[in-house]
Protein backbone atom coordinates (compact mmCIF):
# COMPACT_ATOMS: atom_id res chain seq x y z
CA UNK A 1 0.00 0.00 0.00
CA UNK A 2 2.24 3.03 -1.22
CA UNK A 3 -0.30 5.22 -2.53
CA UNK A 4 -3.24 7.39 -0.84
CA UNK A 5 -5.65 5.99 -3.81
CA UNK A 6 -4.33 2.22 -3.34
CA UNK A 7 -5.64 2.70 0.18
CA UNK A 8 -9.16 4.42 -0.56
CA UNK A 9 -10.19 1.17 -2.68
CA UNK A 10 -9.07 -1.35 -0.20
CA UNK A 11 -10.98 0.38 2.72
CA UNK A 12 -13.97 1.26 0.45
CA UNK A 13 -14.03 -2.01 -0.24
CA UNK A 14 -14.46 -3.26 3.07
CA UNK A 15 -17.02 -0.97 3.60
CA UNK A 16 -19.00 -2.25 0.99
CA UNK A 17 -18.07 -5.47 1.97
CA UNK A 18 -19.78 -4.69 5.69
CA UNK A 19 -16.47 -5.68 6.90
CA UNK A 20 -16.35 -1.69 7.88
CA UNK A 21 -19.82 -1.19 9.75
CA UNK A 22 -21.34 2.02 9.83
CA UNK A 23 -20.79 4.45 12.62
CA UNK A 24 -17.48 2.54 13.28
CA UNK A 25 -14.54 4.05 14.48
CA UNK A 26 -11.56 4.45 11.54
CA UNK A 27 -8.27 5.37 13.75
CA UNK A 28 -5.56 6.38 11.56
CA UNK A 29 -2.83 4.77 13.52
CA UNK A 30 -4.74 1.42 13.37
CA UNK A 31 -5.02 1.53 9.63
CA UNK A 32 -1.53 2.27 9.31
CA UNK A 33 -0.35 -1.02 11.34
CA UNK A 34 -2.48 -3.36 9.39
CA UNK A 35 -1.87 -2.24 5.47
CA UNK A 36 1.26 -1.29 6.76
CA UNK A 37 1.88 2.31 5.18
CA UNK A 38 2.36 5.89 6.74
CA UNK A 39 -0.57 7.99 8.69
CA UNK A 40 0.17 10.43 6.40
CA UNK A 41 -1.06 8.30 3.05
CA UNK A 42 -4.10 6.70 5.41
CA UNK A 43 -5.29 10.44 6.08
CA UNK A 44 -5.22 11.38 2.62
CA UNK A 45 -7.50 8.35 1.84
CA UNK A 46 -10.36 9.33 4.26
CA UNK A 47 -9.80 12.22 2.93
CA UNK A 48 -10.95 10.86 -0.32
CA UNK A 49 -13.36 8.38 1.39
CA UNK A 50 -15.31 11.54 2.74
CA UNK A 51 -15.42 13.14 -0.32
CA UNK A 52 -17.07 10.03 -1.77
CA UNK A 53 -19.36 9.80 0.97
CA UNK A 54 -17.91 6.81 2.27
CA UNK A 55 -16.68 8.19 5.80
CA UNK A 56 -17.25 11.41 7.80
CA UNK A 57 -14.76 13.41 9.66
CA UNK A 58 -15.45 15.16 12.34
CA UNK A 59 -13.17 17.74 14.24
CA UNK A 60 -11.77 16.03 17.84
CA UNK A 61 -13.69 12.71 16.88
CA UNK A 62 -11.44 11.23 13.93
CA UNK A 63 -13.26 9.73 10.94
CA UNK A 64 -16.19 6.93 10.97
CA UNK A 65 -18.17 5.12 8.57
CA UNK A 66 -20.84 7.37 7.11
CA UNK A 67 -24.30 5.84 7.75
CA UNK A 68 -27.01 6.09 4.76
CA UNK A 69 -30.49 7.45 5.27
CA UNK A 70 -33.41 6.63 3.92
CA UNK A 71 -33.29 9.81 2.15
CA UNK A 72 -29.89 9.55 1.08
CA UNK A 73 -30.35 7.02 -0.90
CA UNK A 74 -33.57 7.76 -2.30
CA UNK A 75 -31.69 10.93 -3.60
CA UNK A 76 -29.12 9.18 -4.75
CA UNK A 77 -31.77 6.71 -6.75
CA UNK A 78 -33.04 9.43 -8.83
CA UNK A 79 -29.80 10.48 -9.89
CA UNK A 80 -29.09 7.25 -10.74
CA UNK A 81 -32.28 6.80 -12.61
CA UNK A 82 -31.35 10.12 -14.78
CA UNK A 83 -27.49 9.55 -15.04
CA UNK A 84 -28.46 5.63 -16.08
CA UNK A 85 -31.10 6.60 -18.93
CA UNK A 86 -28.88 9.30 -20.13
CA UNK A 87 -25.75 6.98 -20.84
CA UNK A 88 -28.24 4.66 -22.66
CA UNK A 89 -29.95 7.78 -24.71
CA UNK A 90 -25.99 8.85 -26.08
CA UNK A 91 -24.33 4.93 -26.16
CA UNK A 92 -26.83 3.15 -27.46
CA UNK A 93 -27.12 4.19 -31.79
CA UNK A 94 -23.17 3.82 -31.24
CA UNK A 95 -22.98 0.44 -29.89
CA UNK A 96 -21.16 -2.37 -31.58
CA UNK A 97 -21.88 -5.96 -32.42
CA UNK A 98 -19.23 -6.89 -29.73
CA UNK A 99 -20.40 -4.50 -27.07
CA UNK A 100 -23.80 -5.97 -27.34
CA UNK A 101 -22.05 -8.99 -27.01
CA UNK A 102 -20.27 -7.85 -24.06
CA UNK A 103 -23.94 -7.20 -22.53
CA UNK A 104 -25.34 -10.71 -23.11
CA UNK A 105 -22.75 -12.59 -21.95
CA UNK A 106 -22.34 -10.59 -18.30
CA UNK A 107 -26.23 -11.27 -18.20
CA UNK A 108 -25.72 -14.63 -19.15
CA UNK A 109 -23.78 -14.87 -16.07
CA UNK A 110 -26.07 -13.42 -14.01
CA UNK A 111 -28.65 -15.85 -14.73
CA UNK A 112 -26.46 -18.68 -14.37
CA UNK A 113 -26.22 -17.26 -10.49
CA UNK A 114 -29.82 -17.90 -10.28
CA UNK A 115 -29.53 -21.45 -10.14
CA UNK A 116 -25.72 -21.43 -8.14
CA UNK A 117 -25.51 -23.51 -5.21
CA UNK A 118 -23.46 -21.37 -3.06
CA UNK A 119 -25.49 -18.45 -2.71
CA UNK A 120 -22.82 -16.54 -1.13
CA UNK A 121 -20.80 -17.04 -4.88
CA UNK A 122 -23.75 -16.56 -6.41
CA UNK A 123 -23.98 -12.59 -4.83
CA UNK A 124 -20.70 -11.58 -5.19
CA UNK A 125 -20.73 -12.83 -9.22
CA UNK A 126 -24.32 -11.02 -9.81
CA UNK A 127 -22.88 -8.09 -8.04
CA UNK A 128 -19.66 -7.89 -10.26
CA UNK A 129 -21.00 -9.10 -13.68
CA UNK A 130 -24.27 -6.45 -13.18
CA UNK A 131 -21.71 -3.45 -12.70
CA UNK A 132 -19.83 -4.41 -15.91
CA UNK A 133 -23.15 -4.34 -17.36
CA UNK A 134 -23.98 -1.03 -16.54
CA UNK A 135 -20.53 0.17 -16.89
CA UNK A 136 -20.83 -0.19 -20.57
CA UNK A 137 -23.15 2.27 -21.42
CA UNK A 138 -21.85 5.06 -19.38
CA UNK A 139 -18.19 4.50 -20.98
CA UNK A 140 -20.00 4.14 -24.66
CA UNK A 141 -21.29 7.70 -23.51
CA UNK A 142 -18.82 9.71 -25.02
CA UNK A 143 -19.19 11.75 -21.56
CA UNK A 144 -16.24 11.26 -18.98
CA UNK A 145 -17.97 13.47 -16.44
CA UNK A 146 -20.64 11.06 -16.70
CA UNK A 147 -18.68 8.12 -16.40
CA UNK A 148 -17.16 9.02 -13.41
CA UNK A 149 -20.50 10.59 -12.14
CA UNK A 150 -22.73 6.61 -12.99
CA UNK A 151 -19.60 5.17 -11.21
CA UNK A 152 -19.02 7.56 -8.22
CA UNK A 153 -23.24 6.59 -7.25
CA UNK A 154 -23.00 3.36 -7.56
CA UNK A 155 -20.40 2.67 -5.17
CA UNK A 156 -22.46 4.89 -2.46
CA UNK A 157 -25.54 2.79 -3.42
CA UNK A 158 -26.87 -0.21 -1.31
CA UNK A 159 -26.84 -2.14 -5.21
CA UNK A 160 -22.90 -3.15 -3.66
CA UNK A 161 -23.12 -3.42 -0.20
CA UNK A 162 -26.32 -4.98 0.04
CA UNK A 163 -26.51 -7.20 -3.05
CA UNK A 164 -28.19 -9.88 -1.53
CA UNK A 165 -31.45 -7.69 -1.10
CA UNK A 166 -32.05 -8.37 -4.80
CA UNK A 167 -31.72 -12.22 -4.70
CA UNK A 168 -35.22 -12.41 -4.76
CA UNK A 169 -35.45 -10.79 -8.11
CA UNK A 170 -32.74 -11.65 -9.77
CA UNK A 171 -34.70 -13.46 -12.64
CA UNK A 172 -36.58 -10.45 -13.36
CA UNK A 173 -33.69 -8.18 -13.59
CA UNK A 174 -32.11 -10.52 -16.19
CA UNK A 175 -35.26 -10.29 -18.00
CA UNK A 176 -35.08 -6.26 -17.93
CA UNK A 177 -31.53 -6.73 -19.51
CA UNK A 178 -32.65 -9.17 -22.02
CA UNK A 179 -35.20 -6.57 -23.24
CA UNK A 180 -32.59 -3.53 -22.99
CA UNK A 181 -30.36 -5.11 -25.54
CA UNK A 182 -33.34 -6.73 -27.63
CA UNK A 183 -34.75 -2.79 -27.70
CA UNK A 184 -31.22 -1.72 -29.03
CA UNK A 185 -30.76 -4.23 -31.39
CA UNK A 186 -33.90 -3.25 -32.99
CA UNK A 187 -32.72 0.13 -32.77
CA UNK A 188 -35.57 1.16 -30.63
CA UNK A 189 -33.55 3.59 -28.71
CA UNK A 190 -36.47 5.52 -26.45
CA UNK A 191 -37.34 2.33 -25.42
CA UNK A 192 -34.17 1.07 -24.61
CA UNK A 193 -33.92 4.28 -22.56
CA UNK A 194 -36.83 4.14 -20.77
CA UNK A 195 -35.98 0.22 -20.11
CA UNK A 196 -33.23 1.51 -18.15
CA UNK A 197 -34.99 4.63 -16.40
CA UNK A 198 -37.67 1.98 -14.98
CA UNK A 199 -34.73 -0.82 -14.09
CA UNK A 200 -32.72 1.29 -12.07
CA UNK A 201 -36.26 2.46 -10.29
CA UNK A 202 -37.73 -1.23 -9.67
CA UNK A 203 -34.19 -1.62 -8.14
CA UNK A 204 -34.59 1.86 -5.90
CA UNK A 205 -37.47 0.41 -4.62
CA UNK A 206 -36.53 -3.29 -3.77
CA UNK A 207 -33.50 -0.93 -1.37
CA UNK A 208 -35.51 1.56 0.31
CA UNK A 209 -38.36 -1.28 0.99
CA UNK A 210 -35.34 -3.18 2.60
CA UNK A 211 -33.65 -0.46 4.14
CA UNK A 212 -35.07 0.23 7.34
CA UNK A 213 -34.32 -3.82 8.11
CA UNK A 214 -31.25 -3.10 7.75
CA UNK A 215 -28.64 -3.94 10.63
CA UNK A 216 -26.56 -0.92 11.84
CA UNK A 217 -28.22 1.65 10.03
Amino acid sequence: MNTAYEIYKTLREEIIQGKLNPGERLVEKDISGRLETTRGYVRNALKLLNADGFVILSHGKGAAVAKISFQETRDLYELLTLLESKSVELAAPHLKKSDLDRLAEANQIMKNCIITLDRSEAVRVWQESNFLFHKLFAEKSGNRELKDMVENIRWRTFDFRYAYLFEPHFPFFTEQHDALIDAIKSRKFSKAKKIMEDHVNKASIVVLKSLEKVAGL
